[in-house]
């Protein structure tokens, strides 16, 4: 019968020791979080340091007026001297911590300070009283859906009916405990309940589970780098070994465990661990150093009076006596265990009891009475096995799997609902999103199409500009070429006709050209015509107000039109190239009311106004209304020079508005 059983008291201590560091203190500055951080860690190892730490938390507290803070820090003095089994000084300080807690309205302040009193009374031997508060407290965490103390207090219940023999009820109590972290995210809390689970199905003599839960106890731990917990953990795998009769392997595990014991200040689980290593000992068939270590406990759980363990201890320290055959030795400390297990009440320790005394009635020859202990040992050992075995364990442990799975079905189902929910949202906000986007891409399309546009035009009307520039060019070559190379030509043939028909007629001969000389000069004529209507030379020779009357005199000679024009005498001191406009223009409309309008009279008026100047061409035939002949290229061409005379145009061409009428307002060029 070895000491595993003893590991089991510890899971309390180490959930006290971690609680408040997942405590709701999110309201602190980052000052007062990181002074309530060295406190817990003081706490821990630095008692020194832990006041001295604490005071100055405090003080600085009530300056922040963060005075919520004090009631922490007072909890951690309080978890120090509950490790160190001074229960009178941690009552005092979980007292003050009620209170502050109380007076600050801190809520889960207050909740952690009555488990603790509570737990306390447990302790002391209250347990009913404190089983009682404890249930309370449950059932008010869970109303408030306090995850954090509801697990706590779970587990100090599952200890509590531990220690009554319940053990099936206090598994039910740890599985129910690890379901609420594991689905609530609860950081290290699983790695507690597993760490509990683990001794459980250790004791039920599943090593292989047991082991598994402890391993994956320590991968938590070690994540969230708490060293307590993981020596504990590891005190328990190192137990395991010891089980498998590896002493060699598992006194390595032991000496980094006894090492953060020492270092720690930490007599129960400094006790725990000499009595382990003594069991690795003793399963080595060392059985000097198994006595050895098993004194050294004996001597911190003495000191510190944990009566519980002690007596765990004294049952190690009887077996080595009955190896030995030490009897004398055996029968004195089986009275020390007798006294301590009436106090305890341990079935657990009262089984291995009688175990011992049939063992030494055994050595002693006394079979009656090693009868009467086996029967004894027996019937409570039946009803310990009774209450807990393998297979109550596993249907326990299949029971909860399933519960778990179904709550985390359950939480599936309401995050799918939400995913939905927020899919739908996202959905709305998706076609919000490609609606504004095309909206945006429609805008920017026709911004972009306008500025397309405006290019283009632009870019037409400087090819617009510069054809009509060209096309005067050519004009201005094409009349140079005909006045002066084929008019020039044309002159010099009818000189020779001439002189040929002059020659002919002295000698009393008759010309044959006939009336070629009249015909040749109606084509030079003609040409010098046309020579004029591409190059309008008389603008520069005679100016634009006489060029144009003679045009408007040519055109009432040859066409039965009456013509009338009023052009004032400003416009000469406008640039050659701007009054060759004018006339192009004019040129334009005339050639299209004589072609295409079928009027009977044309107006032309130019005047000018302060510095701007206004043409005004009319007509009284049938107008450009419809699809008329002169309602392509020239009407460009009229668009075009107007631009060039930095100048807007306007036509008339209402329904009701009988003939053409033109209007260009311009100025001249700077």
């Amino acid at each position: 019968m070895g000491p595993f059983r003893e590991m089991k008291k510890f899971s309390y201590i180490l959930f006290f020791s971690l609680l408040l560091h997942l405590s709701s203190f999110a309201q602190y500055s980052e000052e007062i979080k990181t002074g309530i951080e060295k406190v817990r860690e003081a706490s821990y190892i630095d008692s020194a340091s832990l006041f001295s730490l604490g005071e100055q938390t405090i003080k600085r507290a009530k300056e922040l007026k963060e005075t919520g803070a004090i009631a922490d820090v007072h909890l951690y003095y309080g978890n120090y001297f509950f490790y160190s089994n001074n229960f009178t000084k941690s009552e005092t300080y979980f007292l003050r911590a009620l209170k502050e807690a109380e007076l600050y309205s801190n809520e889960n302040i207050r909740m952690l300070a009555n488990v603790r009193l509570s737990f306390l009374k447990f302790e002391r031997g209250d347990r009913v009283v404190a089983e009682d508060e404890l249930n309370k407290l449950l059932k008010e965490a869970k109303e408030k859906k306090d995850y954090q103390n509801q697990v706590e207090i779970v587990n100090l219940l599952g200890i509590i009916l531990e220690t009554k023999n319940e053990i099936k009820d206090a598994l039910k109590l740890y599985l129910e405990g690890l379901t609420i972290s594991e689905i609530h995210n609860l950081s290290y809390y699983p790695a507690v309940f597993y760490n509990n689970l683990g001794l459980i199905k250790l004791y039920s003599g599943q090593t292989k589970a047991a082991l598994a839960d402890f391993e994956k106890g320590l991968a938590i731990s070690e994540k969230e780098n708490n060293k307590r917990l993981s020596s504990n953990i590891q005190m328990n795998i190192c137990m395991i070994k010891v089980s498998d009769n590896n002493p060699e392997q598992a006194m390595k595990l032991f000496a980094k465990v006894i090492d953060y014991s020492k270092s720690n200040n930490l007599p129960r689980e400094l006790a725990s661990n000499y009595l382990n290593l003594s069991q690795a000992f003793y399963n080595a068939r060392r059985m000097d150093e198994a006595q050895s270590y098993i004194d050294s406990a004996i001597y911190i759980l003495r000191k510190h009076n944990l009566k519980i363990e002690l007596t765990k201890a004294y049952l190690g320290k009887t077996n080595s006596f009955i190896e030995s055959k030490n009897i004398k030795a055996a029968e004195a400390t089986l009275e020390k265990i007798d006294s301590l297990t009436k106090l305890t009440g341990n079935l657990e320790d009262i089984a291995s009891l009688h175990l011992l005394k049939y063992q030494v009635r055994q050595l002693q020859k006394n079979v009656q009475g090693a009868l009467t202990e086996y029967l004894a040992y027996t019937k409570i050992k039946d009803s310990l096995n009774n209450q807990l075995n393998s297979k109550v364990v596993e249907e326990l442990q299949h029971s909860f799997d399933v519960q778990k799975k179904e709550i985390e079905l359950e939480r599936e189902r309401a995050k799918s609902l939400l995913l939905k929910e927020s899919s739908d949202n996202e959905r709305l906000l998706k076609w919000v999103a490609i609606g504004t986007g095309l909206v945006v891409v429609i805008f920017l399309a026709m911004i972009l199409n306008n500025r397309y546009v405006r290019k283009l035009r632009q870019k037409q009307q400087v090819f617009s500009r510069q054809l009509i520039e060209n096309i005067e060019e050519e004009r201005k070559r094409i009349a140079i070429d005909l006045h002066d190379d084929i008019g020039q030509s044309l002159s010099i043939i009818k000189s020779k006709i001439i002189k040929e028909q002059q020659s002919r007629s002295l000698l009393g001969g008759e010309s044959k050209l006939g009336n070629v000389d009249i015909e040749l000069s109606n084509v030079i004529e003609q040409t010098r015509e046309i020579s004029k209507n591409l190059f309008p030379s008389n603008i520069e020779k005679i100016g634009l107000v006489r060029s144009i009357a003679l045009v408007m005199e040519a055109i009432q000679n040859s066409t039965q039109l009456v013509c009338s024009f009023e052009i004032t005498e400003a416009v000469e001191s406008l640039s050659m190239e701007q009054k060759t406009h004018l006339f192009r223009i004019i040129q334009e409309c005339t050639n299209n009311t004589i072609k295409h309008s079928g009027a009977t009279g044309l107006k032309i008026d130019i005047s000018k106004r302060n510095s701007a100047y206004t043409l005004i061409y009319q007509d009284n035939g049938k107008g450009i209304n419809g699809k008329g002949e002169g309602n392509g290229i020239g009407l460009r061409s009229l668009n075009e020079r107007a631009r060039i005379l930095n100048g807007t145009i306007g036509i008339s061409d209402e329904k009701n508005h009988k003939g053409f009428k033109l209007t260009i307002d311009f100025k001249p060029y700077k």
